[in-house]
């Protein structure tokens, strides 16, 4: 038995920080030697590699429930066994999703305040990965389980309460949008110092760097997205994956290519049964029409996306890849004012992906489409030609990388139905914002309710 899983009870059941490191009650390992505190960091890194781990980079489990949730599947034709039909269905397993996020942030605390001066190689891998792991949380937290971002309203909108110490007594009510954010941003920036390329901690400078350009991204600062994404593209030595090697780099455990992370890179994970048949939960639910309608001749793209019955037959995993940096990039610049600039991202990803390809220009864009699910942008103005070609080549890219719902949330929370079981259910614009968990409701009173589930 690891010594993780020997000290996680013990540290539920104590007060404070300062209180319990030095003390051995009972013969149980209490975290005093920089090795001790690592091992706390280096359970998690194990679920990361074996594709345990739903929250922090995510997993295929994570992929499948976000995918049944959107919708580039196709659930009015067939639901799939395993797989959501729509939000409403996966309330329950949010809120757990919820809980079990404050648990690592909780190991990610102890380790910080324990290791925090030491200047050890395992201490300083250690301080790094938590810092890491607690953005990436919060980054997640915020995305879910806080409404869409608006920089107008983030200083009143809630969102996460901050959790900055080890102290299971403090109840503390949700910060603000704003404030949670610069939280994540903080815990990702004080995370850069001891990164680097050496992989043993997982969480590299390129890996953290992407984090922050996501979190800008997330939260509508659009220079700082573009700058970060455009750093990363520029200086961290990595280039898109031509169109011979996609295929092979969205397959192979160990990342390659453009891949800066991925989940699930251990083959010899415990995990990998249960992993084949999500794999067959989700290619049980064709793709939806109109994604396929997206694809342009010579797009490798739709040869390792789905067959030709539109069942999907790509390594449904969560990535984070240079190709998504490029469409950050191009979004940003977007909204910037540069469409020049956008416009040289998206056709430099495009020459990567698709044989033959002709550089869009302004003049030679599709006008927008009428009947489309996104009606509006992040900025809440309507869909313009060059957004709608940026937009669908995002959505072909992160296919099946568990992206989609979250596009579909920061972009207006259109509204839709599905049928399941002979009922009609529709997804409403509160289910994109999944609930706070309710027990922490029930027990702190200042503990406010995302909207739609107060009852």
């Amino acid at each position: 038995m690891s010594i993780c899983k020997r000290i996680l009870p013990l540290l539920l059941l104590l007060a404070g920080c300062t209180r319990y490191l030095s003390v051995q009650p009972q013969g149980e390992v209490i975290p005093s030697s920089d090795e001790e505190f690592a091992a706390l960091i280096h359970d998690h890194l194990r679920d990361i590699e074996g594709g345990g781990d739903a929250y922090i980079l995510g997993n295929m489990e994570t992929v499948a429930l976000f995918e049944g949730c959107a919708d580039d599947l196709d659930a009015n034709i067939r639901v799939g066994d395993g797989l959501v039909a729509y939000a409403g269905e996966a309330i329950n397993s949010r809120m757990s999703d919820y809980r079990e996020a404050f648990e690592i942030i909780r190991d990610c605390n102890i380790v910080i305040e324990g290791l925090d001066g030491r200047t050890s190689e395992t201490a300083r891998g250690a301080l790094g990965a938590a810092y890491a792991m607690k953005g990436i949380l919060y980054y997640n937290l915020l995305r879910e389980f806080a409404g869409p971002y608006n920089p107008a309203e983030a200083l009143s909108d809630p969102g996460i309460p901050i959790v900055d110490k080890v102290d299971i007594e403090a109840m503390p009510a949700r910060a603000s949008m704003k404030e949670t954010a610069q939280y994540a941003g903080s815990m990702l920036k004080k995370a850069l110092p001891f990164t680097g390329n050496d992989r043993r901690w997982f969480f590299t400078t390129a890996l953290v760097k992407a984090y922050q350009a996501r979190l800008a991204f997330w939260c509508e600062d659009w220079d700082t997205a573009a700058a970060v994404a455009e750093d990363i593209i520029e200086h961290s030595g990595l280039e898109l994956t031509p169109a011979d090697g996609y295929k092979a780099m969205l397959d192979v455990a160990e990342p390659r290519g453009e891949v800066i992370a991925r989940s699930h890179i251990n083959n010899s994970s415990e995990l990998d049964w249960y992993f084949s048949y999500m794999k067959g939960y989700i290619a049980s639910r064709p793709v939806c029409a109109a994604l396929t309608q997206l694809y342009e001749p010579g797009d490798i793209r739709l040869s390792t996306s789905f067959n030709a019955r539109r069942f999907n037959t790509k390594a449904p995993e969560r990535r984070v890849r240079l190709s998504e940096l490029y469409l950050i990039a191009a979004e940003a610049e977007y909204h910037r004012g540069e469409p020049g600039k956008a416009l040289g991202y998206l056709n430099d990803l495009r020459r990567a992906r698709i044989a033959d390809a002709e550089d869009l220009t302004e003049a030679t864009l599709k006008p927008v489409r009428s009947g489309d699910r996104i009606t509006e942008d992040a900025a809440r103005k309507a869909i313009t030609p060059l957004l709608q070609a940026i937009l669908d080549e995002r959505r072909k890219e992160l296919y099946m990388e568990g992206d989609r719902f979250f596009e579909l949330k920061r972009n207006g929370r259109p509204e839709w139905w599905v049928i399941s079981n002979g009922l009609k259910y529709t997804m409403k614009k509160y289910l994109y914002t999944a609930p706070i968990y309710k027990q922490d409701c029930a027990l702190n009173p200042d503990m406010q309710q995302n909207p739609g589930y107060e009852d």
